[in-house]
């Protein structure tokens, strides 16, 4: 059996085809997730430039602009023409004019004038209260503009286990789930490599006085723990060389990426045994990870969450999806429950794949060789 199964590994290991979307392609997809969105939640901006012309006093208003001066605004006062002109050369994103009915002037619609034109909607929203009190009980205005201004310090992305959330790790997550779905490719080829009507190797080894069952567990063996060993080098590269938080149990993340890496060789050793054409084959071991992991957020972020609230039977039942959420539960969320829950329906999955991949390959016949 150990010779065997050491005899598979070296030829897949000369694969090369079956070595680049195991290791290669994730990992290059891994450099581009963290090249277009990896640095986002640590990201700062700097305050935004803007221009204040006084027409006439508001006290309500300048107290307001005050607030936020400094914080998220950088503001200047200036002339109506020297103002305009700024805004015309990008010296400042906007113009705010102080006077009774204070408004703002933009020249473009763009993230900063946005920004700008959701303070100034901010403060019309509640003009008439901050007017009262600065008529009523001017003493309590700066702490009503604090109110109002300072929103923005209160608020942190973080679970409810505590941590800071960043949404940018689902898609790694999924990034992950789609490592262990790959090895559908060498799950196929074991399966096609196993059958005399597909190639010539499958036919010495229909004729080899070894038993079936052992060939077949010898090349499930071997697949899963070439592809296994992939996706650790990919956990690897998101944590050493990215810089990628994986937080949690460690044991626990092998864990997960073992079952999902053996549920993804079964599933292409099932497909493989399919009675149809090789090219139709390929195209299944192509589109039922991308699907899967689509589900999980691969490619959308947020279309787990649609999933859950809408179908969340669909959620239990896509392993993509059960790898995902068990990684979230062990680095963000910390619900050992949710975990365990995912973790037994991913391992009912990854068993009920095997064990059918198993029988289906060990019970392929033929009339004749």
């Amino acid at each position: 059996m150990l010779h065997l199964i050491r005899c598979r590994m070296v030829q897949i290991l000369r694969e090369k085809s079956l070595m680049f979307w195991g290791l290669g392609f994730p990992i290059i997809l891994a450099t581009l997730f963290y090249a277009a969105f990896g640095n986002l939640g640590t990201e700062s901006f700097a305050d935004i430039p803007a221009a204040v012309v006084t027409v006439s006093e508001n006290t309500a208003f300048s107290e307001y602009l005050q607030e936020l001066d400094g914080s998220l605004l950088s503001l200047a006062s200036m002339e109506s023409s020297e103002a305009v002109q700024a805004l015309e050369d990008g010296t400042v994103s906007g113009i705010f004019y102080e006077e009774e009915n204070p408004f703002l002037t933009v020249a473009g619609s763009g993230i900063e004038e946005t920004l700008l034109s959701s303070l100034m909607e901010s403060f019309d929203r509640n003009a008439s209260i901050l007017q009262d009190i600065a008529r009523t009980c001017p003493e309590q205005l700066p702490a009503a503009l604090e109110a109002l201004s300072g929103y923005q310090s209160y608020t942190e992305a973080a679970s409810l286990g505590g941590k800071t959330y960043d949404s940018v790790l689902e898609y790694f997550f999924a990034l992950i789930a789609m490592a262990c779905f790959y090895g559908t490719f060498l799950g196929a080829t074991l399966s096609n490599e196993n059958n005399a009507s597909f190639s010539a190797l499958g036919a010495r080894r229909a004729i080899a006085p070894v038993p079936k069952a052992k060939i077949v567990t010898a090349d499930m063996i071997a697949g899963t723990c070439i592809h296994f060993s992939s996706v650790l080098l990919l956990l690897a590269y998101l944590i050493l060389v990215l810089q990628i938080e994986l937080r949690g149990n460690p044991g626990m993340i092998l864990l997960i990426c073992f079952l999902g890496s053996l549920s993804g060789v079964s599933l292409g050793a099932i497909i493989g045994c399919a009675r149809i054409r090789e090219g139709f084959q390929t195209l299944l071991t192509v589109i039922i990870p991308l699907v899967l992991c689509f589900l999980a957020g691969l490619m959308f972020a947020g279309m787990k969450q649609i999933i859950e609230q809408n179908i969340p039977l669909l959620n239990r039942i896509n392993p993509a999806a059960l790898i995902s959420d068990a990684l979230y539960c062990l680095v963000v969320y910390e619900d050992a429950g949710r975990l365990g829950t995912r973790l037994a329906l991913l391992a009912a999955f990854c068993l009920a794949l095997t064990v059918f991949a198993c029988l289906r390959m060990r019970r392929l016949r033929y009339d004749s060789i």
